[in-house]
């Protein structure tokens, strides 16, 4: 880079003393009478393939959710990854790595063209961030991007056991019901630990300790309820615990009739109701009811009565009913699920199992980032997805259309358009959306999650010119990265500039026409002499060049990387000042009164050269000497008149002359 900073100042040296005739050499110089040489086109420019990805891409703020970011570099020509060791830079626009409140930038190294970090969430900080990874090679800056959207972390509480009831012997499956459980967690009945089998968010679900390892020993037609104590972030310093006191109750012969739901499939149904779910469990027996709407217990419990199509011990098929009806309306909301066997009137109630409304829902997309002009494979994860459906991306609440490429009931794969482009070249070449809509054409059911896409717009750069100086009409070539369709190329200031012809443009070069100095351009200046007097000349000076991407508005400037030679290389000196008119003004002295003989002497003011014409007031022709003598014929009075005249006019002088 150095180099082809100082090779416009050596190429000026050059042309200057050429232009002044200080140089000699057999070779015909650039420009002159010889055969033109053609430029050596610029090499080819490798270019690089970045992409980001992010796991999880939801986690929560508070400094307990985490995300991995991995990078990949590869060549886009070849697949070639860089040497290990080399570097790429990694920000983010929410949180920070490798730990909470760490930096929100990263150098990391590639191995195998490969790199990780790990973002942190902090307390504070909610929305999405977007993480993006530059890559310098010779070659230029490539740029990846991707999104991870940090929620608000739920309050931690413990709410319900369910089922609050089991055998002494333990070994039975319940759920611990509540909000804001974060693994690792320990849950303990009466201080025994229990069995952790899985953690959500809002549920864990555990194998019970025997009540004699609960210290409570339980005999035949006895009860004993225990306290059950909930630690999250376990040996964590943000470890928290909650209790519930006589949250579980060991009843002999209690567990066998005890229904328990470990899941429902599916998740979602329609506002309207007639979905046919199957509930996983233990402990069913007919007759039994199901019923969706919300409570902790059979007691409490306030919802709607599903249709029970098939019992076995382990598993339900029902059909969910409408989410308004019996005084209820359950449209849109996540409810919970009680399931009650008749007879013995054993009851456990599922909290937050299923969900009203419509059966699309948009849980994840790939690849979070792509070019601008469209083209990348994108797949849209979740459920309820039907063919046909539509797919568009949010920006600022404007939606574009994207190609749906297929569908399937949990995925919909897309090509995606080009993004709409700004005015002025976006903030960091990204162009991100708000949002991803989809819509089940044929019954209008869709979903829009708040996750994001970056389209990237490559930035033009500029590397280098093939020449350092030039006239205007000759020819150069730029050579770079990013320049898309026929740029906008500038001569001096980027918004007021010459605009120069462009011959030819491609991805990596453009070839142009250097325009004539834009208005107000002024060449630098060096003293010279014609003769003995001084004067100016024009000398060759630096000018920017602005290469501005017509589609994108993004553009570059190569800062007095040119030397504009002047047309006019001659030395100029001052033009004379305009002449002054004369003044005629004369005296006269007696030279010789015996001869009659005059002198007179002109004493005439004006800018030289003046010619003089003399009349002495007698018969004697005109004299043009400027200080003349005359011999009159006789003595008396003569009248003398003197005309001086230059390039400005003539003044006339007449007097009186006594000879004597």
């Amino acid at each position: 880079m150095h180099a082809l900073r100082n090779a416009p100042r050596l190429l000026f040296a050059l042309a200057l003393a050429t232009a002044l005739g200080c140089t000699s050499s057999p070779t015909e110089p650039k420009g002159g009478s010889g055969t033109p040489q053609t430029p050596k086109p610029p090499d080819p420019v490798t270019s690089f393939v970045v992409t980001v990805t992010a796991s999880p891409g939801d986690i929560t703020a508070g400094g307990t959710g985490s995300s991995t970011i991995n990078v990949e570099v590869h060549r886009s020509d070849n697949g070639q990854v860089p040497a290990d060791g080399s570097t790429v830079h990694v920000t983010t626009t929410l949180g920070g790595f490798g730990s909470t409140g760490g930096p929100n930038a990263v150098d990391l190294q590639l191995v195998n063209g490969r790199a990780s970090a790990t973002l942190f969430a902090s307390a504070t900080e909610t929305g999405t961030a977007t993480i993006r990874a530059d890559y310098a090679s010779s070659s230029g800056t490539f740029t990846g991007a991707t999104n991870v959207r940090i929620g608000q972390a739920a309050t931690f509480f413990v709410s319900s056991v369910d089922p609050n009831l089991g055998n002494p012997q333990g070994g039975e499956v319940v759920n611990i019901l509540g909000g804001g459980f974060v693994a690792p967690v320990r849950v303990t009945f009466n201080g025994a630990t229990a069995t952790v089998r899985s953690v959500t968010p809002g549920r864990i679900t555990v194998v019970t300790p025997s009540a004699a390892a609960a210290g409570v020993p339980v005999g035949v037609g006895q009860t004993a309820a225990v306290s059950v104590q909930v630690t999250i972030n376990l040996n964590k310093p943000n470890e928290l615990s909650d209790t519930i006191d006589r949250g579980f109750t060991y009843a002999l012969g209690g567990g066998t009739q005890q229904p328990v739901v470990f899941s429902v499939s599916p998740t979602l149904g329609t506002n309207d109701g007639g979905t046919r779910i199957t509930i996983v469990g233990d402990g069913f027996q007919q007759p039994l009811q199901v019923l969706l709407g919300r409570g902790t217990s059979a007691n409490s419990f306030n919802g709607v009565e599903a249709t029970v199509e098939s019992v076995t011990p382990t598993r339900i098929v029902a059909i969910t009913p409408a989410a308004r009806g019996f005084g209820q309306n359950l449209s849109n909301q996540v409810v919970d699920i009680l399931v009650k066997n008749v007879n013995t009137g054993f009851s456990s109630v599922a909290s937050q199992l299923f969900k009203y409304g419509t059966n699309v829902q948009i849980t994840a997309m790939t690849q979070g980032s792509g070019p601008y002009t469209g083209g990348t494979r994108v797949i849209i994860q979740g459920s309820g997805f039907d063919d046909p459906a539509a797919v568009s991306f949010l920006f600022g609440g404007v939606g574009v259309a994207q190609q749906v490429v297929s569908v399937s009931g949990t995925e919909v794969v897309i090509i995606t358009s080009a993004a709409p482009l700004p005015t002025t070249c976006p903030v960091n070449g990204l162009i991100s959306s708000n949002s991803v809509s989809v819509t089940n054409i044929d019954n209008g059911d869709g979903d829009t999650a708040p996750i994001g896409f970056n389209f990237i717009v490559p930035l033009p750069q500029i590397f280098s010119l093939d020449q350092g100086s030039g006239t205007t009409g000759s020819t150069l070539i730029i050579a770079g990265i990013n320049f898309t369709g026929v740029p906008q190329v500038t001569f001096g200031d980027a918004a007021n500039g010459s605009t120069a012809q462009v011959l030819n443009a491609t991805g990596t070069s453009i070839t142009l026409r250097v325009p004539n100095p834009p208005q107000g351009f002024t060449f630098n200046t060096q003293a010279c002499t014609v003769g003995s007097t001084a004067g100016t000349q024009s000398v060759a000076t630096p000018i920017n060049i602005t290469v501005r991407n017509a589609d994108t508005a993004c553009s570059a400037t190569f800062r007095n990387g040119f030397l504009l030679i002047p047309p006019d290389t001659s030395c100029h000196v001052p033009a004379p000042p305009p002449p002054t008119a004369p003044s005629a003004n004369f005296s006269s002295a007696v030279l010789n009164a015996a001869t009659h003989t005059m002198q007179f002497l002109d004493s005439s003011t004006g800018t030289a050269p003046l010619s003089y014409s003399w009349s002495f007031g007698d018969a004697s022709p005109a004299s043009t000497a400027q200080n003349p003598s005359h011999a009159y014929g006789a003595a008396g009075n003569y009248t003398v008149t003197l005309t001086v005249t230059n390039a400005a006019g003539s003044s006339t002088k007449a007097v009186v002359v006594t000879v004597p």
